[in-house]
C-alpha cells in the first residue's frame, strides 16, 4: 500500500502532514452531534478546526496558559480544578471529591491522594498537611514573565 495515498494536495515526502502530526477520529452521536452539526453550519467553519480549537482548549498547555500551571497536564488539570483567585484550603476528603468530579473521573477516589494529590503537592503550587490541601491562588504568567525581564 502505497503512502502516497494519504498525502494532502502539496505535501510532499518530506512534509507529509500524515507523518509529522497526531491523526484522531471520533464519531459523534446524540445531543453532541447535534451542536457540533448546528455549530458548523452557524459559523461556517471547518470540522477539523473546530475540533482542533475544542481540543486546544479542553487540554491544558502549562506553557501557553495565562496562568503558571504545572507542565504535566494530569497536574495541571487538577491545579486548575482546585485553584481559584485567593488561597484555599479545604480538606484531603474535598479536595479528593474535587478531582474525581472535574478533573479524573476514571481515577478511583481512593488513587487520588498517591497519583495526583501527593504528585501535585511536589510542584510546591499545593501542601497536603495534617488531613488538609492548602491551595496556592492562581499565578498569572505575566507577573512571572516580568519579573525576569528587569536584569
Amino acid at each position: 500500500m502505497s503512502s502516497r495515498g494519504s498525502r494532502l494536495p502539496g505535501d510532499s515526502e518530506d512534509t507529509d502532514r500524515h507523518r509529522s502530526e497526531e491523526r484522531a477520529e471520533a464519531r459523534l452521536s446524540g445531543d453532541l452531534a447535534a451542536r457540533f452539526s448546528d455549530y458548523i453550519d452557524a459559523h461556517g467553519a471547518a470540522k477539523s478546526d473546530v475540533v482542533r480549537d475544542a481540543l486546544d482548549d479542553f487540554l491544558p498547555s502549562a506553557e501557553r496558559s495565562k496562568y503558571v500551571l504545572p507542565a504535566d497536564p494530569d497536574l495541571a488539570d487538577a491545579y486548575l480544578a482546585l485553584a481559584g483567585e485567593e488561597p484555599r484550603t479545604v480538606t484531603v476528603e474535598v479536595a479528593e471529591d474535587i478531582l474525581c468530579r472535574e478533573s479524573h473521573p476514571n481515577t478511583p477516589k481512593e488513587l487520588i491522594r498517591q497519583e495526583v494529590l501527593d504528585p501535585l503537592a511536589a510542584t510546591g503550587l499545593v501542601s497536603v498537611r495534617y488531613g488538609t490541601v492548602g491551595v496556592r491562588p492562581l499565578t498569572p504568567r505575566d507577573e512571572i514573565l516580568e519579573g525576569t525581564d528587569d536584569e
